[in-house]
């Protein structure tokens, strides 16, 4: 540990780290610790992310708003060389209620984006990120991200709620 002159601790643990504990539960805890995020999200960790990325919406931070709700909406990326289809997000495993009010806070920041003026919108997501946010709300690619990604490709799945948002 390490004191940083901010009142606060840090602690870095390396993987070989674990090697050297005998406690099996606190080579298990230290080793997540130190592992990259994993593509299964607690539900804990899902409505924690929901709710950071709610408060950076409501300061009106909305790069950073949708970048910390890109990863509960988006299938996490197939592990290298590996030719299957990824996993579900996971918003897909969210419970009803989490996964509407993911589905309608992204559906929200999107509206607000587009609704932003040119140069606003160009200043804070750059100018091609802001026109290809735009065109995919204005060309109904939104409707097909959200049951892919979060209802398993099944239309009829889609929470009514999530539907009347969009």
């Amino acid at each position: 540990m390490a004191f940083n002159g901010a009142s606060s601790y840090t602690a870095t643990v390396s993987p070989a780290a674990t090697e050297t504990f005998s406690n099996p539960l606190l080579a298990s805890s230290i080793s997540s610790l130190s592992s990259p995020m994993t593509a299964r999200h607690s539900s804990s960790s899902i409505s924690k992310t929901y709710r950071q990325a709610s408060t950076l919406f409501l300061t009106r931070r909305l790069p950073e708003a949708l970048s910390t709700l890109q990863p509960l909406i988006a299938p996490p990326p197939p592990p290298d060389g590996d030719t299957q289809v990824a996993e579900p997000a996971p918003v897909a495993a969210a419970s009803r209620t989490t996964r509407v009010k993911v589905w309608s806070l992204y559906l929200t920041i999107l509206n607000a984006v587009v609704e932003l003026e040119a140069q606003d919108g160009k200043d804070a997501f750059g100018a091609h990120e802001w026109r290809n946010l735009c065109a995919k709300v204005r060309d109904g690619d939104v409707w097909e991200e959200v049951v892919r990604n979060g209802y398993h490709g099944s239309e009829g799945s889609v929470d009514s709620d999530v539907v009347i948002n969009l």
